[in-house]
C-alpha cells in the first residue's frame, strides 16, 4: 500500500516570467525566456497555468511546478527538433475535495539554548576549586551521558576577578567545547554553539540539530565532594531552551534530502554521495506553504479505492525583491478558499 509521500518545491527570489500567463500550457513555456530556474507555478488539471481567481469548479485538481536549471533537446518521431526545454519538478496531484490542511509558516530564526547563572552573593574562597559542569542532552548516538567539566581555583574573594573571569577563560579556551561563555556583572551565561557537522553546507552528512544541555556550577568541599555554590539569587539559573526556528536553510535542506526517494533517489549508502542538484541555498531563508491532502487510488490487493496521504511544501525565499511569492499565493488562495474545507488564505 502507499505510504505518506512528501514533495518539496523550492523557489528563488525572482519575478514571474512574462510567458507564465493565465492558461499557458506548461509544455510551451520553454527556453531561457520561459519558465525560469527556481520559478514556482500552479497548474490546473490540464497542466496549464492556473489563473488567479480560478476555483475548484474550474479545475478539481492542481499541481505545483518548479522550474530547474537543467534543459534538454529532443526530436519527435517526425524528426522535428525541439530545443532548450526546461526540466521541471511536479508535485503529486492535489485534489481539492481531499485537501485537509493549507497553512503558511513564516521564516523564524533559530536561537541557541542559554543558561544564565546569577551568582550574586557568592563569595569565592581563595584556593577552593570551582567547576562548571555541562551535561549534554542532544547526543542520541552516545550510549551514556556526555559531559564537559571545567575546573579552576579561586584566586581571591572578589567574585568577578577571582572566579567568573577564570571560569569564562577556562571554558572558552577549550577548542572542543560545545558552549560559549560570556558574563555581565555577576552573571555567567553559557550559550550553545553551532554544530559544524550539520551547519556548514547543503551537503552536510548529518541533519540539523542544536546543542541542548544542563549546566551546574559547583565547588569541591574539604572532603573532596562536589557541592552546589551558595548565592543569594532565588533562581540562580535561568534557562532559555533552543528554538529550531522555521524556514532556515538547514531545515529546508533536511526536508529536501528526506523527500529524495520520491524523486527516485533511493541509494544513500554509496560514498561519496551521488545526488542530483540540491535546490536549497545556504545563503537563503524561506517562508513555507504546506498543503496536506489525500489522493484516491485503486488498491491492487483488494480492488477498492483507498486514500493515500500527501504533503506538498513550497519554499519561498525571504526577504524577496521579486513577486513570485505573491503570484503563487494569488493563484492558490482563491482556489483553496473554494475547496470544501474553505481554507483561509495564506499571507506573510
Amino acid at each position: 500500500m502507499l505510504q505518506r509521500t512528501n514533495k518539496l518545491l523550492i523557489g528563488k527570489d525572482i519575478n514571474r516570467d512574462a510567458q507564465v500567463v493565465d492558461g499557458a500550457v506548461i509544455t510551451t513555456i520553454t527556453g531561457s525566456t520561459g519558465l525560469a530556474d527556481g520559478e514556482i507555478v500552479v497548474l490546473d488539471k490540464n497542466f496549464c497555468v492556473l489563473g488567479a481567481g480560478k476555483t475548484i469548479s474550474d479545475s478539481d485538481i492542481i499541481y505545483i511546478c518548479q522550474g530547474t536549471g537543467d534543459t534538454y533537446d529532443y526530436s519527435n518521431e517526425l524528426g522535428t527538433g525541439v530545443t532548450t526545454n526546461r526540466r521541471i519538478i511536479l508535485s503529486d496531484p492535489i485534489q481539492g475535495s481531499k485537501v485537509r490542511k493549507y497553512v503558511g509558516t513564516a521564516y523564524a530564526v533559530a536561537t541557541e539554548q542559554t543558561d544564565v547563572w546569577d551568582l550574586t552573593g557568592l563569595v569565592p574562597v581563595t584556593g577552593t576549586e570551582y567547576l562548571v559542569r555541562v551535561v549534554y542532552k542532544d547526543m542520541n548516538e552516545h550510549p551514556g551521558q556526555f559531559t564537559q567539566t571545567y575546573r579552576v581555583n579561586a584566586t581571591s574573594a572578589v567574585l568577578h576577578t577571582g572566579l567568573i573571569d577564570l571560569l569564562l577563560a577556562k571554558v572558552n579556551a577549550h577548542s572542543g567545547r560545545r558552549v560559549d561563555a560570556t558574563h555581565t556583572g555577576t552573571s555567567l551565561t553559557l550559550t550553545g554553539r553551532h554544530i559544524p557537522e550539520c551547519t556548514t553546507s547543503t551537503v552536510d552528512f548529518e541533519e540539523f540539530r542544536m546543542v541542548e544541555f544542563e549546566s551546574f556550577i559547583l565547588y569541591i568541599d574539604a572532603d573532596g565532594n562536589w557541592q552546589e555554590v551558595v548565592c543569594t539569587s532565588a533562581t540562580p539559573c535561568t534557562r532559555t531552551p533552543a528554538e529550531y526556528g522555521a524556514g532556515t536553510w538547514e531545515l529546508v535542506r533536511d526536508m529536501e534530502f528526506r523527500q529524495m526517494p520520491y524523486r527516485g533517489i533511493v541509494n544513500v549508502t554509496q560514498f561519496p554521495w551521488q545526488f542530483p542538484d540540491i535546490y536549497t541555498s545556504s545563503s537563503a531563508t524561506y517562508n513555507l506553504v504546506t498543503i496536506e491532502s489525500d489522493r484516491s487510488y485503486l488498491s491492487p490487493d483488494n480492488q477498492y479505492v483507498k486514500q493515500a496521504p500527501l504533503t506538498t511544501v513550497i519554499a519561498f525565499v525571504v526577504p524577496s525583491s521579486g513577486n513570485q511569492q505573491d503570484a503563487v499565493l494569488g493563484q492558490l488562495n482563491g482556489w483553496m478558499a473554494s475547496c470544501p474545507g474553505a481554507f483561509e488564505g495564506v499571507a506573510f
